[in-house]
């Protein structure tokens, strides 16, 4: 009997605590003040739905404020925000025009939004962050969900407002542009700046040392060469030195179009020599040669590239929608998420995925070759030094692969998550760019800041020169070996043969 009446009590209470949750709940406030309408007065059925002028309302679509009921009519129909309609009525609000598209988003009709029931008007403008921008009749496009759809880029009711009828007659809409902190800006320019000393002093260096200049090493300078103009091009885009839309902002955006590009097909030439040089092909072509057919791929692609964007951006050859509009909304490609695919994303996927399969390859082959080594007793010195040479710059271009190819490789799946012109990036966003923008420190660390480099720098302005002629002979064989003790170990093995 006690625990019956126990469990009796507890039934209780929990139906007590289940219908203080239904008021509760009945209490949340579903929508704002401003996109709510006063429904106290409606008329409320059985099945708990509420009914006000013509709208009905669910139980999901109103909630209790204190006293007032209110409906949140945003969830009944589309809402429209009018701007500067402080002195106006809605009695007297009776024509607002737009060209409102179908379901299809495609056939379009001029349709007067303040007679039309699908729709209701707040004349009120929504809260704004930015400031606002006025675009002519033409371009009022609102879609049946009763967004605005500007160039393809779609602004939810939120984002934009519709202007009262003017004396000229015409109707024009209002968007929020969102106004971006210039800190992210003068960060991102640090960055650069801060990198730029570096790959130059990499640039100066192997342009100095007759023993770097061989193909991998033509190929490092050629790269940090389109880099560091990136990197500079960069710096002076986000401090903002040059004019909307002028021809220094539109030549700034295809040189840096050029030299970006220029960059990501260097790094693809050393990750192809490299696999090419561990594949045993070595030989077959003259170093020079090798170099030149290197040259006219990684500078004509982008070249080609760069013409072809020109030839898009000043001619008729496409819509106008799939045209780069280079220097259109700043100084590089325009901000559209299919415009930044096309023209800089997709040749980045391709070019990464290439590197991808290189670096596997050469791995496998890497691998491949120790366990043959490891079986044959008669291996030679001299295959031996290529072997363990062709290790040591593997590793040296497998960590720079990884350092800048991830990173770009995370930007490109953070481009795909994020919404362009979104104010304020989440914080992934900005590491990832700090990351590229310190990039000239660690490539002149991993190719610079090594024995090797520093013997034959000692070399060549007349000091430590016993050392650098006692290395000479293994430093001349070797390419960006991180450890003069790999180098010592060949000698001795060359004395012992």
């Amino acid at each position: 009997m006690r625990c019956t009446l126990q469990a009796r009590v507890r039934l209780f209470i929990a139906i007590v605590v289940l219908l203080l949750y239904c008021v509760q709940a009945n209490n949340v406030q579903l929508c704002s003040e401003q996109e709510s309408v006063d429904i106290t007065n409606g008329t409320k059925n059985s099945d708990g739905t509420v009914e006000y002028h013509g709208v009905q309302y669910s139980s999901a679509q109103y909630f209790q404020d204190g006293n007032i009921r209110r409906g949140c009519i945003c969830l009944v129909r589309q809402c429209i925000h009018v701007c500067e309609a402080h002195n106006i009525t809605r009695v007297e609000m009776t024509e607002l025009y737009a060209n409102v598209s179908d379901a299809s988003g495609k056939n379009s009709h001029k349709i007067n939004l303040a007679a039309d029931n699908r729709f209701h008007l707040i004349l009120e403008a929504p809260h704004c962050d930015g400031f606002w921008l006025v675009l002519e009749q033409d371009y009022v496009n609102v879609t049946s969900k009763g967004d605005l759809n500007l160039n393809d880029h779609i602004l939810n009711y939120s984002q934009f407002c519709m202007l009262p009828k003017r004396e000229e007659g015409d109707f024009h809409p209002a968007y929020c542009e969102a106004e971006a902190s210039d800190l992210p800006h003068q960060i991102y320019a640090f960055g650069f700046l801060i990198s730029l000393p570096f790959l130059v002093a990499t640039f100066v260096v192997y342009a100095i040392l007759p023993e770097l200049q061989n193909v991998a090493g033509k190929s490092l300078m050629c790269y940090v060469a389109s880099l560091a103009v990136s990197y500079l091009l960069l710096a002076l885009g986000r401090i903002d030195v040059y004019d909307y839309q002028s021809v220094a902002c539109r030549a700034t955006a295809y040189t840096l179009y050029f030299t970006l590009m220029a960059s990501f097909f260097w790094l693809n030439v050393m990750s192809f020599d490299i696999y090419w040089t561990v594949g045993g092909t070595r030989g077959r072509t003259t170093e020079r040669k090798k170099f030149l057919y290197y040259s006219l791929y990684a500078w004509g692609a982008p070249l080609l590239l760069l013409a072809s964007n020109l030839l898009f951006d000043h001619t008729e050859l496409i819509s106008y929608h799939f045209r780069p509009n280079v220097g259109e909304e700043g100084c590089f490609l325009k901000e559209e998420k299919r415009t930044q695919f096309l023209y800089l994303y997709l040749p980045m996927v391709i070019l990464i995925s290439a590197n991808i399969f290189f670096f596997a390859v050469t791995a496998k082959r890497i691998y491949q070759s120790n366990q043959t080594e490891a079986d044959t007793i008669n291996d030679t010195s001299g295959q031996h030094s290529r072997r363990e040479h062709d290790r040591n710059r593997f590793g040296v271009y497998l960590r720079l692969f990884f350092m800048m190819g991830v990173t770009w490789s995370l930007e490109i799946i953070s481009w795909l998550v994020n919404e362009p012109k979104t104010a304020s990036p989440p914080w992934v966003v900005y590491l990832l760019d700090v990351c590229n923008c310190l990039a000239g420190i660690i490539i002149f660390f991993l190719f610079v800041w090594n024995q090797r480099v520093k013997n034959l720098l000692l070399q060549r302005f007349g000091r430590g020169e016993r050392t650098a002629r006692d290395d000479y002979t293994v430093y001349t064989c070797a390419e960006t070996n991180d450890d003069v003790d790999t180098a010592k170990g060949t000698i001795k093995m060359v004395a012992v043969n």
